[in-house]
């Protein structure tokens, strides 16, 4: 049985980013995918709604991401929120939207500043350098807009244009005192990397024929393959990591989807980068007589402080541009973005706040059709007359980060390859409704000075988390209330990893990925050093 030096299990974007520095820097490194590779002629994202057996309603452009035999997660005493797994060779970097945003120095230290959740362990000016370089390798576009709010780096790729809607939008939003930038996307507006520049078809969610946006097959694993450090293992399904007797991870088991069958891995260091919900379960599930809790959990807290985002949003057709002659608005879904600006009137009655992403719904769908009554050659006017005028505003808000919010397994509920499956407790906190009443007034608020029609998409109660769930594996200064430290490693045991979502120790109004990143290539620069004086 071959042994190697790091095992990294999952290949999204921590997963495919920990692969690739860490086959960079000379370690053997293999990766176990449950799911296995697309190929991009695969990809539907640019067939049409009504050559689709069910004109898309039912998700079948992202089929392929997801496989009949992944568990369902049971919700148990919990709100509505939705946790989205996939199982494919990329993981979520397949079908994202590829907004890159880093986390502003405040979002580190929650506590410090508005005596909520718990600081990170290590600050803005430590991970820096590391968003730096990861914006560099992956290719992001947009601009350093020199936001407190939202730090940037100086190395972007031009930034995408501006559609006609979002320059009345900025027009409307700087009479506010609201900014609005061009959005920070991990999509190519140049060639970069050997790769071409986006061709703006608006399906920036159903895989990228073309690889003009950031995925760990396109970008991180053939820089691993290059080096000859790199094994791939796909259709391989972790069930639990073993230990010996010293309590250090000396394998992890997993059944092979196609054979049915149960395999080990073994090897010196072992990253968990499964995603937050199914990092958690493995950890869970590897009991032993020295973590009868679960691995790295003898605190009790691996799971817990589930968090994420919480959102709302609504469509409008603006007046200014009813009956314009249609022209190809598709582009890159978003184009600009609305950085958090609740801090800018003073103080509220809740910590945190919101961003605003537009237009990440695609123009292809004429969404007003469900919406407006009538039938007939004039409501079919009616629908094409308010097309060209789509607007869609979009609002993620910062949830807390508490303990009683958490992941569990249920060993009577396993799922077909006798792996007990997850389950979500997860309760809004009043901090949460508190923001959302304030966030969806101004929502309302934005688009009363603009003309058109407006549809709002929410209700009275939050809803999330818009595949941007973290926190069940978090890092923390207190071994007592943290699993992992600010290199991502296990408090309790020195050769495990977790650095995907699960590892933040709270979240902002931020998409996570960029950071994700950023903290995987610090934690393989902290594993790389710590093999060379033999530590690990």
């Amino acid at each position: 049985m071959t042994n190697y030096d790091v095992c990294v299990i999952g290949s999204g974007p921590a997963g495919g980013t920990m692969a690739k520095e860490l086959c960079e820097g000379g370690a053997k490194v293999i990766m176990l995918e449950a799911g296995s590779k697309v190929e991009p002629y695969q990809f539907l994202s640019h067939t049409w709604p009504y050559e689709l057996p069910y004109r898309g309603f039912r998700g079948e452009k992202q089929a392929l991401f997801y496989p009949g035999d992944i568990a369902p997660v049971r919700y148990q005493d919990s709100d509505d929120v939705n946790v989205d797994r996939v199982r494919v060779l990329g993981g979520r970097s397949l079908h994202w939207n590829a907004v890159t945003l880093r986390y502003a120095p405040r979002d580190f230290r929650e506590r410090s500043l508005q005596g909520i959740e718990e600081d990170w362990p290590l600050s803005y000016e430590e991970l820096a350098p590391y968003y730096d370089r990861i914006e560099q390798i992956i290719g992001v576009c947009g601009q350093n807009d020199h936001l407190e709010i939202l730090p940037g780096g100086d190395r972007y790729l031009p930034p995408i244009p501006m559609r006609c809607s979002e320059h009345i939008l900025a027009r409307t939003t700087r009479s506010m005192g609201i900014p609005l930038i061009p959005v920070r996307k991990a999509v190519l507006t140049k060639p970069y990397d050997n790769r071409p520049p986006c061709h703006y078809c608006g399906h920036c969610m159903d895989g990228c024929d073309v690889g003009s946006i950031f995925t760990t097959p396109d970008c991180m694993l053939p820089k691993a393959r290059t080096t000859g450090n790199f094994t791939l293992r796909e259709n391989a399904i972790a069930r639990e990591l073993r230990v010996d007797s010293r309590g250090r991870v000396t394998a992890v088991s997993f059944v092979d989807r196609l054979t049915k069958k149960e395999e080990e891995v073994r090897a010196s260091v072992f990253v968990v980068c499964c995603a937050t919900v199914e990092s958690a379960r493995l950890l869970l599930n590897s009991k032993s007589p020295l973590y009868p809790q679960g691995l790295g959990n003898s605190n009790g807290v691996v799971g817990r402080y589930l968090n994420g985002h919480h959102t709302a949003g609504l469509s409008m057709y603006l007046a200014e541009l009813e009956g314009t002659p249609p022209i190809n608005q598709d582009g890159a879904t978003d184009h600009v973005y609305i950085p958090r600006y609740n801090q800018l009137s003073g103080k509220r009655d809740y910590a945190g706040g919101w961003g605003i992403q537009v237009n990440y719904a695609s123009y292809m769908f004429p969404n007003q059709a469900t919406r407006l009554k009538g039938y007939g050659a004039q409501y079919k006017k009616q629908v094409r007359d308010m097309q060209p005028g789509f607007l869609f505003l979009g609002a993620f808000g910062k949830a807390l980060s508490i303990s009683g919010n958490y992941v569990s397994v249920d060993p009577a509920q396993p799922d077909e390859y006798g792996i007990p499956a997850p389950v979500v407790h997860y309760r809004f906190a009043d901090n949460d409704y508190a923001m959302r009443r304030d966030m969806t007034q101004s929502l309302l608020e934005i688009c009363s000075k603009m003309k058109g029609t407006v549809f709002p998409d929410f209700g009275d109660s939050p809803s999330g988390f818009a595949s941007h769930e973290v926190g069940t594996v978090r890092m923390g200064k207190d071994p007592k209330t943290s699993a992992l430290n600010s290199f991502c490693q296990s408090h309790e045991v020195r050769n495990l990893f977790v650095t995907d979502g699960s590892c933040f120790t709270t979240s902002s109004e931020k998409n996570p990925t960029l950071t994700i990143m950023a903290l995987s290539i610090r934690a393989a620069d902290f594993i790389r050093r710590q093999r060379e004086i033999g530590e690990l």
